[in-house]
């Protein structure tokens, strides 16, 4: 074996287990959110249906304008934050309502939701701001609060009607648990960019892994025919031809609006998808893709398992409603985008296979007669 080939793996190896032995400490790094998120715990007091104290409030700043996204949640003692979601306000015993006030007092933003979590987005000039919470222990304190600072009578009147409010039963102390986290737009993209590119960077690698020590030939290298490298740039340039009127036509639909059904990586993703699909069923059908050293078995075993692979997490987030959020199409649909490129690929393998087949038994018919 040439040396330059085993500098080569040697390069590859240590790149791939320095990456993947990296990968646990992604899960170490604070996320923005974890780091600005403010977490307190207050008592309430009941005494015959009077509360104390009757509302709360925290302060924060923004320093950029800009869409920025809430996170508050009141826990009562005894639920833990993955359970949050399963908290009712009869669990709670009263309703909270949530307002945003700027440094002037004004209200930018107010939701009753915050009795349990709020995660809602809303743009925001830089300056100080406040948040506060209000307890209410019947529907007439929560009507009088709503009709007075928030929504019309008419709104309030329909919206105390809605919560249809239980009552204290028993004096005491009710313990909270609170969090809120106020992040900007870009802030709220760090994190999953990493992850982003960590895993791209992670599948490149793994790609390499496995060129160089299952797919290529006993030299490390493969090696094609005239025929076959001319074939392959053909199918080089109707890829190239296909992925960018791909490109073209997005940036048309971008253009229209169109474009807002899902995110932006489905549609440059789609475009790449779809150039390298026709150069691999190109070159697999012309017979150029696999080299002359080269066994075509293990390399469709292996597509074969990429597509099931990203089939089952495909599935998996269909499963969790991840696919189309608010009605939008999310990346999440990659994954089956994928294993919709490695079926056909394997299709065409297998098609081109039984293709092969069949002239080899045609050509041994004729020389027998």
């Amino acid at each position: 074996m040439k040396k330059s080939i085993i500098v080569r793996r040697i390069i590859v190896s240590v790149l791939f287990a320095a990456v993947l032995l990296a990968t646990p400490l992604l899960f170490l790094i604070k996320t923005p959110r974890e780091k600005k998120t403010l977490k307190w715990t207050s008592t309430i007091e009941i005494n015959d249906r009077n509360l104390s104290p009757k509302s709360n409030s925290i302060d924060f700043k923004v320093d950029k304008a800009g869409e920025h996204t809430l996170y508050f949640s009141l826990i009562p003692d005894g639920y833990d934050e993955d359970s949050v979601g399963e908290v009712k306000p009869s669990d709670i015993g009263f309703v909270t309502t949530f307002t945003v006030t700027d440094a002037s007092d004004e209200i930018v933003y107010s939701s009753t939701q915050g009795a349990i979590f709020l995660d809602t987005v809303i743009y925001l000039k830089p300056g100080n701001y406040k948040v506060n919470y209000y307890y209410f222990a019947d529907e007439d304190e929560f009507y009088d609060f709503e009709s007075t600072n928030v929504v019309s009578i008419k709104e309030a009147q329909q919206m105390a009607k809605d919560i249809n409010f239980p009552s204290f039963k028993e004096n005491g102390n009710t313990v909270f648990n609170y969090e809120f986290c106020c992040l900007s737009k870009e802030e709220g993209l760090v994190f999953p960019s990493i992850m982003l590119g960590w895993g791209m960077l992670m599948g490149l690698l793994f790609g390499f892994f496995i060129a160089e020590f299952v797919f290529f030939g006993r030299e490390g290298e493969k090696k094609y025919d005239e025929r076959q490298i001319l074939e392959q740039g053909k199918a080089f340039k109707i890829g190239f031809f296909v992925m960018l009127i791909t490109v073209e036509a997005l940036i048309i639909l971008n253009i229209s609006g169109i474009a807002i059904v899902a995110d932006y990586p489905v549609f440059y993703q789609t475009a790449i998808f779809l150039g390298l699909l026709t150069y691999v069923v190109y070159c697999i059908w012309h017979e150029s893709y696999f080299a002359v050293n080269e066994k075509s078995t293990r390399v469709s075993i292996f597509f074969a398992f990429i597509a099931l692979v990203n089939l089952v997490i495909g599935i998996i987030n269909i499963i969790h409603g991840q696919l189309i959020v608010d009605g939008r199409i999310t990346f999440r649909i990659l994954n089956l985008l994928c294993a919709v490129l490695f079926i056909v690929i394997f299709a065409t393998m297998l098609l081109k296979r039984i293709a092969n087949s069949r002239k080899s038994s045609d050509d041994e018919e004729e020389e027998d007669e």
